[in-house]
This record gives C-alpha cells, sequence and structure tokens, in this order.
C-alpha cells in the first residue's frame, strides 16, 4: 500500500498535465480577477440597486458565471473573490480534470498490468489514487489561494481578508467538497473507463447541466408528497453553490456530511468494481 502511494505520488509530480493545468489556472485566476475588477468598476459608476445587488436569489444556473457579491461602496475583500469562484465552480473544473486524467493514466497506458499482479489486493490502488487526489486537492487549493492574493493585491490595490472565521470555515468546507467532487469524478472514470464520457461528465456537473436532471427528480418526489425536496441541496455540486460566505454550524455540518458521504461511496464503489474487473 504504501508503495503504491509513493508510486502515484511520483507519477503526479512528474505528469505533465499536472503543471499545465496549474499554469492555465494561474492565468484563469488572472483573467477572472481582472474582469471582477471591471465589473467593480461599472457597479461603482453606475451605483444602483439592480447592480449593485448580486445575492444569490437564483445561485445556481445553467452554464458557469464568477460574480462578485460585493456591493456599490464595498471594499473587495479575498473572501469575495474566493466565495465567486467557488460558487461557479471555477476552480473546480480545473480539479476535475485533472482527476479524470490521472485516474486513467495508467490504466490507459497498460502500466497497470505489470503493477496489478505485484499487490496483494488490487484495491489498494484505488485507495492510493484516493490518498494522491485528496492531497492534490489541497495543495491546489492552497495555490490557487495565493495566486488569488497576488492578483487581489494587484487589481484591487489592497489584500484584505474578510472576517476571518468566516473565511477559514468557508475556505475549508470548500476544499472538503472539491475533494469528494474530486473522488466522484476519478470513480466515474474508474467504473465507465472511457476517458472521453468521463470528462464530459465531470463538466456537466460543474457547469450546472445536471440541474435538468435534478429538476425531474424534484417533479417526481413532490408528486409524491415531498414538496420541499430539492435535490440539487443534497448533491455536492450544490453544497459548493450554495454554501453561504457566512456558514454557521448547520450549512457547516450538512456540508462536510455530504462530501464526506459521497467521498465514501465513490471510492468503495471504485474499489468494488476495480477488484472484480479483469485489467486490460
Amino acid at each position: 500500500m504504501i508503495s503504491a502511494i509513493k508510486m502515484d505520488f511520483y507519477r503526479m509530480f512528474h505528469t505533465k498535465s499536472f503543471y499545465i493545468i496549474w499554469i492555465v489556472l494561474a492565468a484563469a485566476v488572472w483573467f477572472s480577477t481582472a474582469m471582477s475588477r471591471e465589473d467593480y468598476k461599472m457597479m461603482q459608476q453606475e451605483r444602483t440597486a439592480q447592480t449593485s445587488q448580486v445575492q444569490q436569489s437564483e445561485p445556481v444556473n445553467l452554464g458557469m458565471s464568477v460574480t462578485l457579491p460585493t456591493k456599490a461602496g464595498e471594499q473587495v475583500t479575498l473572501l469575495d473573490q474566493v466565495y465567486a469562484n467557488m460558487q461557479g465552480k471555477f476552480i473546480t473544473l480545473f480539479l476535475v480534470i485533472f482527476a479524470v486524467m490521472f485516474s486513467t493514466a495508467d490504466i490507459k497506458s497498460g502500466y497497470v498490468k505489470n503493477i496489478g499482479g505485484q499487490i496483494r489486493r488490487r484495491w489498494y490502488l484505488i485507495l492510493s489514487k484516493s490518498m494522491v487526489l485528496i492531497i492534490y486537492t489541497a495543495v491546489t487549493m492552497i495555490f490557487y489561494l495565493l495566486i488569488q492574493a497576488v492578483f487581489q493585491r494587484i487589481y484591487f490595490g489592497s489584500l484584505i481578508l474578510g472576517p476571518a472565521d468566516d473565511f477559514w470555515m468557508y475556505f475549508g468546507i470548500q476544499c472538503l467538497l472539491n475533494a469528494a467532487m474530486v473522488l466522484i469524478c476519478m470513480a466515474a472514470a474508474i467504473i465507465i473507463r472511457s476517458n472521453v464520457f468521463s470528462m464530459t461528465l465531470a463538466v456537466c456537473m460543474c457547469m450546472n447541466v445536471l440541474i435538468i436532471l435534478y429538476s425531474g427528480i424534484d417533479k417526481i418526489m413532490s408528486r409524491m408528497g415531498m414538496e420541499d425536496f430539492w435535490m440539487l441541496s443534497h448533491t455536492v455540486t450544490g453544497k459548493i453553490a450554495l454554501l453561504p460566505m457566512n456558514p454557521g454550524s448547520h450549512d457547516s455540518g450538512m456540508a462536510a456530511l455530504t462530501a464526506l458521504a459521497f467521498g465514501a461511496v465513490s471510492v468503495i464503489a471504485a474499489c468494488m468494481v476495480f477488484q472484480k474487473r479483469d485489467i486490460r
């Protein structure tokens, strides 16, 4: 098991896509921050209630958008920027793309055939991937936070964290939710064995396309008497989008429970399928 983890760490740090995604992420955060600055300037000039109010009366829609929650006259904080990017699943997109590519790289190359027979239990390989991807998520989130802080200082002329307790609680829960999202995409890639389909599914989840499916489930549950049921609020992507900037104990607890449940189920499902499936 330890050898498998060391091997996956080596693979991760020697994969070109690891560094390419970080470079693209840095460029995307630069562009996002620059555009946020322009939007903030326009909002300051107009100072109308319609343009300044960006609270989420309709927080989730099809597609992907990065919108600052800052009102006209207020100073943009680092928490505002992090919230905007996390709520729109902008950072999540980069995480899941790497998760799919990394999870199937050794399978597609045939390298897994060489090591499959040398490990007592093949599902150790899935646990190893899971641990490495969780660490990748944490490292990437820290990397994002650092470059976001740099561009925040450059474009807005100041670096204000925002309420410290709210900031670290929000960022920590988002790290947990994004890690669960990465594990879901890893499991999908291993079970489906198709990079194209798995990547498409991952992107669709980040782009909120599955809301169409969730709406159908909501209607079915409503007909069964559960009128207050909202499928989106019980999913990882829904928790990522709906988590408030100042999460209380209930919001944080439910989000953490959702992340742990989906993450655990994803890893168990991938382990079971990989253990029983023939290695090609």
